[in-house]
């Protein structure tokens, strides 16, 4: 009996594990493709008869889309399942990533690499990916582990950043966005097992099917009458436009002060890196102090560095040490963000309303990266931005350190 049981905990073990991995993986290759527009950017450029501007415009209405889907994808996820959702996302990203490159218009751009390829991704975003394994894992354990697969946004980018670039310089944007679909195919057997797991267990029953039952308005009433969730709001529009300018622009950026596109890719795989210590850092700081304080320092750190951006030579080593620090202030901010939210308002309802926070972080990555796109084209380069940024994460660290309490949950 003993030996039993010491199977059965053993192989609970292996599933958690692979769990946490296939979230990993899920997440990862995803966030790898939506924080590497800029690159593909300038390998659209050349083929797509757009120019700077409007692919800008494209990418700002796709980081729309990634934010007005969130909250509508995490009702489906409550109604149907989350793995079912992210099956929608596998197969919207592929065809947004094989037909992109085939677009020679602003039209068809808009459609497939504005639209389609972003409510791709939004499927299977942090809050659905969460939704999907929490019930394997057990809401205490999906807490810690949060941090880890928040930090598995870094891999993505340190791997796919590099690899991109080289694909694009050496056989061209549709064979480096196709060749990005593998990983895509690879996790639809993934996501079979996560729904089999999912299905097996038993732990969200009652209350997942009573909050299915709500409204998205009924949920979002709630949530608003909520003074610290307002706060969480405001904090997490700025944090938009702050992600934005790293993905839209900070490529075209680092070319545009003389460095090497192979130089610039590798600082985009230092900044993957640096994402995910900062979360896995930030996630374990969370047992120990206030989410909201935590919140507070890493809106603070982007300050410093927009400040950064404005004064100090724009040398290589400076390109290095900037995009370190905003990697470790980057995806830092999810964690508590959504630490607090789960807390307050309960699990079942964090992928619709931390999905909800991201409609202001997204309208915030549109304006930045729409407003780069115009600056750009205008000739008055990038300090503009950093100076709004700068103003903004002022703002949000404000906000964040004036919650009121993130300890005490709501259900």
């Amino acid at each position: 009996m003993e030996q039993s049981n010491l199977q059965q905990k053993k192989l609970n073990i292996i599933q958690l594990i692979v769990a946490v991995a296939a979230a990993c993986l899920v997440h990862g290759v995803m966030q790898g493709v939506h924080d590497n527009y800029g690159i593909m950017l300038n390998g659209l450029l050349p083929v797509t008869n757009v120019d700077y501007a409007g692919i800008s415009f494209c990418i700002g209405a796709g980081a729309l889309v990634y934010g007005f889907a969130q909250p509508f994808l995490g009702m489906l996820a409550l109604r149907k399942s989350n793995v079912f959702v992210i099956f929608i996302g596998i197969l919207s990203t592929i065809v947004g990533l094989v037909i992109t490159p085939l677009c020679r218009n602003i039209f068809t751009l808009f459609i497939f690499f504005g639209l389609v390829l972003p409510f791709g991704t939004t499927g299977l975003c942090f809050g659905i990916v969460m939704g999907a394994i929490t019930p394997v894992l057990g809401e205490r354990r999906a807490a810690i582990v949060s941090g880890i697969v928040q930090a598995s946004a870094g891999i993505g980018d340190a791997l796919m950043s590099p690899g991109l670039e080289r694909i694009i310089s050496g056989f061209g944007i549709r064979a480096a966005m196709t060749i990005t679909t593998l990983p895509f195919f690879i996790m639809v057997p993934v996501a079979f097992w996560l729904g089999k797991k999912s299905r097996d267990c038993t732990i969200v029953s009652r209350d997942k099917k009573t909050i299915g039952n709500q409204s998205l308005s009924s949920i979002l009433k709630v949530a608003f009458a909520d003074r610290d969730y307002r706060l969480i709001l405001i904090g997490f529009a700025t944090c938009g436009f702050n992600m934005s300018i790293i993905e839209s622009h900070l490529f075209s950026q680092y070319l545009s002060y003389g460095i090497s596109g192979k130089t610039a890719s590798l600082t985009l795989t230092i900044y993957g890196i640096a994402t995910m210590t900062g979360a896995v850092f930030v996630g374990f700081l969370g047992a120990k102090f206030r989410m909201k304080n935590i919140l507070g320092c890493v809106y603070a750190m982007r300050i410093l560095i927009s400040l950064g951006f404005l004064i100090l030579p724009k040398t290589v080593p400076f390109a290095f040490l900037a995009t370190t620090l905003l990697g470790m202030s980057g995806d830092a901010t999810v964690p508590p963000t959504s630490g607090i939210i789960s807390r307050k308002f309960g699990a079942e309802k964090m992928a619709v309303l931390y999905g909800f926070t991201l409609i202001g972080h997204q309208i915030g990555a549109f304006a930045s990266s729409y407003l780069g796109g115009i600056l750009v084209k205008m000739n008055m380069g990038y300090s503009p931005l950093w100076a709004i940024n700068m103003v903004l994460a002022v703002i949000a660290s404000i906000a964040s350190f004036s919650i009121r309490n993130d300890k005490t949950s709501m259900g």
